[in-house]
């Protein structure tokens, strides 16, 4: 299993790509697709991982409930993903290019948010069990 800040780089690294790909001024659909489907990928390990890691602290009697809450705002972020996902679609990216681009922005803010969260709460915890090294800064 990768370990969390490994997934939080491959994330932040994807979504500065897909940054680029949203201040193009067309719509490049093999790009976009591999960029989607790698950030798709990822975040669905992050999202496994950080519920399993909360799940493994609240079972040991780390203070519960700040891992409870990273674990709703996982479970949200999901929802929320999700969504957007659903909304836009290939056809409708196609249709919309600019709106695309708008919505896009505002999910990998909201992404980006997500593993700053992550990172606050979870890796003092790991860093302390010597699972991971220390968290490196990680732009986006």
């Amino acid at each position: 299993m990768a370990c969390l800040r490994t997934l939080h780089e491959e994330l932040v690294t994807t979504l500065a790509e897909l940054e680029g790909v949203t201040h193009q001024s067309s719509f490049d659909e093999p790009t976009l697709s591999n960029i989607r489907y790698r950030l798709s990928r990822v975040s669905g390990a992050r999202r496994k991982l950080v519920e399993s890691l909360c799940m493994e602290l609240i079972a040991r009697g780390e203070p519960a409930e700040q891992l409870r809450a990273l674990r709703e705002e996982n479970l949200a972020t999901r929802g929320i993903s999700t969504a957007h996902i659903g909304a836009w679609n290939l056809p409708a990216v196609a249709n919309d290019w600019p709106g695309y681009c708008r919505a896009s922005a505002t999910m990998r803010a909201r992404m980006r948010r997500q593993i700053e969260r992550e990172k606050l709460v979870l890796y003092p915890y790991l860093e302390k069990a010597g699972q991971e090294p220390p968290a490196r800064s990680l732009r986006g």
